[in-house]
């Protein structure tokens, strides 16, 4: 052929290691962030099997209701939605103010809250 033969292709990165890639020498990473339920509990192990038939998404849809979050007093709020998935939840975001070491500095929020087995909901 005339034409000049393709650039060779780039050799694939290693895969990531089980506790968050990178190479730490094997210590696990110390989690940075925590979720403390309204009741204490810790969810079900087959969450997604359990709520599949919970809820119809209509039902979901009309009722879930508003939710609003507080980060360090910016106000957040989203209504149910079915996303691209299938899947039903909440989703908000926007640009945030937040202070460190006492300046005011600017943040971009993006909320996803999916519901496991949602799915399933007709």
């Amino acid at each position: 052929w005339p034409w000049p033969a393709p650039p060779p292709k780039k050799a694939k990165k290693a895969p990531a290691k089980a506790n968050g890639g990178g190479d730490d020498g094997g210590e696990k990473k110390e989690k940075t962030f925590s979720c403390t339920t309204v009741s204490g509990n810790e969810a079900p192990k087959d969450l997604k099997k359990a709520q599949s038939k919970k809820l119809k998404s209509k039902e979901f849809l009309e009722k879930g209701g508003r939710i609003e979050i507080n980060i360090n007093g910016n106000k957040l709020t989203a209504d149910p939605r079915e996303f691209s998935s299938g899947g039903k939840g909440w989703y908000t975001g926007g640009k945030i103010e937040m202070r460190v070491n006492g300046k005011d500095i600017w943040a971009q929020a993006g909320i996803n809250i999916t519901i496991p087995g949602s799915q399933e909901w007709k």
